[in-house]
């Protein structure tokens, strides 16, 4: 990705994307127009049953006893191999990949690479029960073995069945994408050639199918290029002898294409879904999904995997196809970062959690907390009642839970004896008289009940900042966690009762100091109120307001330089995954560290990977969330630092947690602590 001008590469492929999937219905037309020109048939499927109906008839027409796959999740989609095969139809599937999982009577559990579960081991056992004798289980003999069993099947078959990575209107041609060479044989030898496409794989023009080249095995593989790109217009023909056309010279001499609809138009007439009809099926958001890497795509989507998987299924194969899987996606946005066509593929999960919530409900106690959390009033009260119940269990600021596999991955945070709130004057009082701006601090509940030492402290640090501070509904929710729960209801009373209350606050900024808290107001109040335009225009109006702590610190920073006294402090930076990956904040928070206060930052691998919290995640799937936080924790021991910093509450209580129940003695700060650690001291 460093040899080219990925986010250039990516805006130009996002625009493309977006303007053929406007125009979809008139590049069905026009791509259906121009091949048959060209002589091949094209059939409209409307769901996935016409789509086998067509492919089969086709199939009975020429007699076909023998077909063979390339690499398609078209006809996985469709289950096309079993319902041919129920047909009497043999069909192989040719692709290595597919081919193991045929064979092992499994589905792919990754986009690009079905068998990924599968170590070679396994493999080796599956092929030498195929061949009838022992097979070596270094790769090389594997392949050897697949290439020798499979060569026969391309001979022998009466049709080569494959899918589509573009469609170009403008010629009727089909651009295939591959690295083994089946496909280049599935669509020469046999006579017939179907392809089963997707109609969102129709663009205008062969500039916009090259435009998807140059990305697609970059974010899938790390490759420059596939090893073969096929583009191919019509039946093989040539025109050698008087310039007369004659098709089938060298390869088939039929070419069929099936463009499947099976909810893709439904998809596109819905203002949010219809960007993720731009997916170019590179998996690279399953490659850095830290909950996929630990479940794999088995559990982790339906027939289409991983976090892409999760948004589509619901409209190709219903609401109930991932109506649990999808609770397994815990918010980090890494998938936002690494996809190619910039589908905001987080915020598409919390539309198809809520309608997950909507069909299966969810638990009595998840649901009695969410109520309760959600006004200041109830806050308060929950509140009361969990400082009154912690006492015996709280240790050092953590509450330690005798029993449970979430006892062993963490302990819970406390509920603070004084909540920020009660401190509002005392910050007020502490204003310079001659402010530089006027700012108000949301504070965030979990910054008020649970870490009011990090709320105060990043009063004081915008204090000594030259800001007037005014501490604002420190009471409330933003609406958060019932969002991300899939609660879309109450999370939107939610949103416009906040929007009512911090719009009537005076002040330059709303600065947060909990990044997850500032993108839910800055960003997804928008979205979620979006059927409501007077509200979605009063959200993106108080958006302009709202900032996270770090990035405006460091902006004031940048405006007049401050320093504090030295400490010394070795320590190393937890880049929350909302902060990194979606407000893009790295370097401002070690700029403020180091110039303000010296401390000297080990960085950790993987810094802005996800902790394992996820807001509720971590409490509906603690196993998973502790597999994600142990390989945090390794990365962090690995420093040899004693301190962790952070500028997110979910993080810090989660990681702080983990330390208490494993009884290490790393400390985990917010990052306005340790700031004003220095500043409170300096002389």
């Amino acid at each position: 990705m460093r040899e080219i001008d990925w986010d250039g590469l990516r805006a130009d492929l996002t625009a493309r994307k977006a303007k053929a999937i406007d125009e979809m219905p008139a590049l069905v037309e026009r791509f259906t127009r121009e091949a048959e020109a060209v002589g091949a048939k094209v059939y409209r499927a409307v769901d996935a049953e016409e789509a086998r109906r067509i492919v089969t008839a086709i199939c009975r027409a020429k007699k076909a006893k023998l077909v063979v796959k390339s690499k398609s999740m078209a006809t996985e989609e469709i289950g096309l191999t079993d319902h041919l095969e129920s047909q009497g139809i043999h069909a192989v599937e040719t692709d290595l990949g597919e081919w193991i999982i045929q064979l092992a009577g499994e589905r792919p559990s990754h986009l690009i690479a079905p068998a990924i579960h599968k170590t070679r081991e396994e493999v080796a056992q599956l092929f030498s029960k195929v061949v009838g004798h022992p097979v070596a289980d270094d790769i090389a003999s594997l392949v050897a073995v697949a290439r020798k069993e499979l060569r026969q099947s391309f001979i022998d078959a009466d049709i080569g069945i494959t899918g589509g990575n573009a469609l170009i209107a403008d010629t009727g041609t089909l651009m295939l994408v591959t690295n083994e060479g089946n496909a280049d044989l599935a669509t020469t030898l046999p006579a017939v050639h179907i392809a089963v496409v997707g109609i969102e794989k129709i663009v205008p023009t062969i500039d916009d199918a090259v435009a998807i080249v140059k990305l697609l095995a970059r974010s899938g593989t790390g490759q420059k290029i596939t090893s073969y790109t096929q583009f191919i217009t019509g039946p093989s023909r040539s025109a050698d002898i008087e310039l007369k056309a004659q098709i089938g010279v060298h390869g088939p001499k039929e070419l069929h294409f099936v463009l499947l609809d099976n909810g893709r138009t439904a998809m596109r007439d819905d203002p949010f879904a219809r960007d993720a009809l731009s997916c170019i099926r590179c998996g690279a958001c399953s490659n850095v999904c830290p909950s996929y890497q630990e479940v794999g795509g088995h559990l982790f989507g339906h027939i289409y995997t991983g976090p892409i998987g999760l948004v589509v299924s619901p409209w190709h194969h219903g609401i109930d196809s991932v109506a649990h899987e999808q609770s397994l996606c815990m918010g980090c946005n890494a998938c936002d970062t690494v996809c190619p066509v910039g589908i905001p593929l987080a915020s598409l999960i919390t539309d198809v959690r809520a309608k997950a919530v909507e069909r299966t409900g969810m638990s009595w106690a998840k649901r009695l907390f969410l109520r309760q959390w959600s006004t200041p009033d109830r806050i308060d009260r929950l509140t009361g009642w969990l400082a009154t119940f912690q006492n015996p269990l709280r240790r050092n600021g953590n509450v330690r839970l005798p029993f449970g596999t979430l006892a062993q991955q963490k302990s819970l945070p406390a509920v603070a004896d004084n909540p920020l709130h009660y401190r509002a004057r005392e910050i007020t009082q502490s204003n310079p008289t001659t402010p530089r701006v006027r700012v108000a601090m949301f504070p965030s509940c979990i910054i008020d009940h649970f870490l009011p030492g990090a709320g105060y402290a990043a009063a004081r640090v915008l204090q000594a900042m030259g800001a007037e501070v005014h501490v604002v509904e420190g009471r409330r929710c933003c609406g958060l966690p019932q969002l991300n729960s899939g609660d879309r209801a109450t999370a939107i009373a939610m949103a416009k009762a906040a929007i009512e209350s911090l719009e009537r606050i005076s002040g330059d900024r709303i600065v947060i100091p909990s990044s997850s808290c500032a993108i839910t107001i800055a960003q997804d109040y928008a979205r979620i109120l979006a059927e409501e335009p007077p509200w979605a225009d009063r959200a993106r109006r108080l958006a302009d307001r709202v900032t996270a702590f770090t990035p405006y610190a460091a902006s004031l920073l940048r405006e007049r330089s401050l320093r504090g006294r030295i400490l010394a402090l070795r320590a190393t930076y937890h880049d929350a995954c909302q902060s990194a990956n979606v407000l893009g904040i790295h370097q401002d928070p070690r700029t403020l560290l180091r110039e303000i206060a010296g401390v000297e930052i080990v960085e950790m691998a993987e810094s802005a990977v996800c902790c394992g919290f996820g807001g509720s995640f971590s409490f509906d799937y603690p196993e998973v969330a502790n597999r994600v936080l142990e390989r945090k924790l390794s990365n962090i021991d690995a420093t040899g630092v004693d301190l962790v910093i952070a500028d997110n509450p979910g993080c810090l209580t989660h990681l702080r947690g983990a330390m208490d129940a494993r009884e290490k003695t790393t400390r985990v700060r917010h990052i306005a602590e340790v700031l004003w650690e220095s500043l409170s001291t300096a002389s």
